[in-house]
């Protein structure tokens, strides 16, 4: 069951979807009836297996649970009502009958019924939703059974899967019509946060179980696989063989774990501070460069469908270097990230320089591995060969520029001078040379490291969704990626030249909505309401531009200074915290485009006063500023054309003012009204 309250702050996440919108994003992408997901638990390293489901089947008939529950079923009582007879059942078949049986279990999972408790977020700031039983990873134990967990103490890291309850068949996951189905939309919820909070998970099973029937569940970057009805009476066996598999013996990877992430020796994901991992590229046996990952995630996204970005400070075994260590799904289609920071002049302030990128890969045999893609796990997994449309890649990048996010910038001063170096060293060097980064999110500006070299006081990053109209600045030699058997190589990024690429930078609109410019979303919405009525949508109608950049920087700016103000202690006792707060949840909490854009005007009309008079002086002045240029902006992107035709009736129009969209030079003009404040203040 999902609960209806929302935590919308996006701390260390991208933009979320509530049920809805997530049905109308798995349109098109859910396999219906498939036969593939039974295969996810049909690998068994015990020769007596069959003996042990007959033995736990014959246990579960001989007690009541089952009985109890279709019974309920038919009664149709409410779904909580359902919960303790599914529970116990659980708990018999993780169990194993192991006096009897003799079965040693070699993993340790417990199916935890959550009750009324969410799952701790820790500082994720996930939405208050819950599964109704979570597959959570548990300490070791003698015991055939693990000790029943305290519901309180689940985290989301440490839950790998679920299982999702309705009480009847109608409400189950396999419709009859092409719409999808709630419990399909809620399994996509819990999928997307457990993604997030383990983002080197790389898909979640899950069980479906809706009045007497039940379902198995496959969800990743590409969509859904849902299996058909089974009935749990008649296929009791089957239920048996899955529940088994998930607590106690599928390995993690099995269960979709990255094999190339491996926990550090004596870390878990039940402990108490975020784990630690050994990560590398793959496919390299014992040459593959190693880091070691430092504390929780620095951002990771909360979509499904989508890239699935993840961030992380971490270390390289090698040489000790700090490193920013990315991991996301990259599109076929486009120019991989590493591909694109090869177009990169050496020495470029501001920018995020690359240590090394590739693509994931996963050894298959003593001298071939191939990459991962969703395609690739659903093929080994699943036996499903049927190919993914746009089938996406693993791809991971150590970056050496290492910074903290804006908001963690512990002055005024450190924020300005951060942005500063940022945008017209960084953003304004790339576009200099022919690169407009096209994804201004909180997650691609840092605040460089005190010891920082000069010109990466702050550095943008992330570079995947640039356009790019130079030829490519690559490393000699150049190592081409092997193709599928081959053994994998890296670029050495020592001396420079130059060839030119064929693969196009991608869609025209990209990016993170939540940040995106309004004229850009305006254009989103005109697409799809085209789309509805069949009319053409042409690339020109939605061409990028750099001011479109830097109305995404300004909104970026303002959610990195109200977070900060919102985690201070200062504002704990602001008199306007409630209404800063509520401020913050419209700008950056919508889950729609609609919802998005409408959150946007908050900041226009009528003007937050009480917002800017909580800030320090220059902060104030330098969001103040901010505030004019978006809202130029906007008038020059939404003309409104009755006001138009009234002001010429009325000879008006040369008294307005004139339309401006952002330039650098605002940028800098803002920037120094900012700076005479700070001086002031000093």
């Amino acid at each position: 069951m999902e609960s209806e309250t929302s935590n919308f702050n996006v701390v260390r996440a991208s933009s979320g979807d509530p049920r809805s919108t997530y049905a109308g994003d798995l349109v098109g992408h859910i396999q219906y009836r498939s036969a593939k997901p039974i295969n996810s638990y049909q690998h068994w390293s015990i020769a007596s297996i069959d003996t042990v489901v007959d033995i736990i089947e014959t246990k579960i008939r001989q007690e009541d649970d089952l009985g109890r529950f279709l019974q309920n079923v038919r009664d149709k009582l409410h779904e909580a009502e359902l919960y303790e007879p599914l529970n116990n059942m659980f708990r018999t078949i993780e169990g194993a009958v192991a006096k009897e049986t003799q079965y040693k279990r070699s993993q340790f999972r417990q199916l935890v019924e959550m009750s009324d408790h969410v799952p701790d977020a820790e500082d994720m700031s996930f939405p208050a939703s819950k599964p109704d039983f979570a597959l959570a990873e548990v300490p070791p134990t003698l015991e055939p059974l693990t000790p029943v967990v305290d519901v309180r103490t689940v985290k989301w890291r440490q839950i790998c899967g679920f299982i999702e309850v309705k009480p009847k068949f109608e409400e189950g996951p396999n419709p009859k019509s092409k719409a999808v189905r709630t419990i399909v939309s809620q399994g996509a919820n819990y999928a997307r946060l457990i993604l997030a909070a383990r983002p080197f998970q790389l898909y979640v099973l899950c069980v479906f179980i809706y009045g007497p029937k039940f379902s198995l569940g496959w969800y990743d970057r590409r969509g859904v696989l849902i299996s058909n009805d089974y009935d749990i009476n008649g296929n009791l066996d089957i239920l048996i063989r899955v529940i088994l598999q998930l607590t106690t013996h599928m390995t993690s990877s099995q269960l979709g774990h990255d094999k190339t992430a491996c926990l550090l020796e004596g870390h878990s994901y039940y402990q108490g501070h975020y784990p630690s991992f050994l990560v590398s590229m793959g496919g390299y046996g014992n040459t593959a460069p190693q880091w070691k990952t430092d504390g929780a995630p620095i951002w990771s996204s909360l979509s499904l469908l989508g890239r699935g970005t993840a961030t992380w400070r971490a270390v390289s075994l090698k040489d000790g270097q700090k490193v920013v260590l990315k991991t996301l799904w990259r599109s076929r289609t486009r120019q991989s990230e590493t591909e694109i920071y090869r177009h990169i002049k050496p020495g470029s302030r501001g920018v995020s320089k690359l240590c090394v990128g590739d693509d994931v890969r996963f050894i298959v045999s003593k001298e071939t591995n191939v990459p991962v893609t969703v395609g690739w796990l659903r093929s080994s997994t699943l036996n499903d060969d049927s190919g993914v449309r746009d089938d996406p890649v693993l791809h991971r990048l150590a970056m050496s520029t290492v910074g903290r996010p804006l908001w963690e910038a512990q002055t005024s001063e450190d924020l300005p001078i951060a942005v500063l170096i940022a945008m017209f060293l960084g953003h304004e060097i790339l576009v200099n040379q022919g690169i407009l980064h096209r994804d201004m999110s909180p997650g691609n500006l840092y605040v460089g490291e005190p010891d920082c070299p000069e010109g990466w006081e702050g550095f943008v990053a992330d570079l995947e969704f640039a356009s790019v109209t130079q030829p490519i600045t690559t490393a000699e030699p150049i190592e081409r990626l092997p193709e599928k058997g081959q053994l994998n190589k890296r670029y050495d990024f020592q001396e420079y030249t130059v060839e030119s690429s064929s693969k196009p930078p991608g869609a025209e609109i990209t990016g993170t909505a939540l940040f995106m410019a309004s004229e850009l979303l305006e254009k989103m919405l005109s697409s799809r309401a085209n789309e509805k009525s069949n009319n053409e949508v042409h690339s020109a109608e939605i061409k990028r531009g750099v001011h479109h950049d830097l109305e995404s920087f300004i909104l970026v700016l303002f959610y990195a200074a109200i977070r900060r103000g919102l985690e201070s202690k200062v504002w704990r006792q602001h008199p306007e915290l409630h209404r800063i707060n509520h401020l913050y949840r419209q700008m950056f909490g919508g889950h729609t485009i609609e919802e998005i854009t409408s959150g946007r005007s908050a900041l226009v009309h009528p003007i937050p006063q009480y917002l800017f008079l909580a800030l320090d002086p220059p902060m104030r002045q330098l969001l103040y500023g901010c505030r004019i240029l978006l809202q130029r902006q906007y008038s020059t992107a939404f003309n409104d054309p009755f006001e138009t035709e009234v002001d010429e009736e009325l000879q008006a129009s040369s008294e307005r003012k004139p339309e401006q969209i952002i330039t650098y030079e605002n940028l800098y003009s803002v920037y120094r009204v900012a700076t005479r404040n700070l001086s002031a203040t000093k």
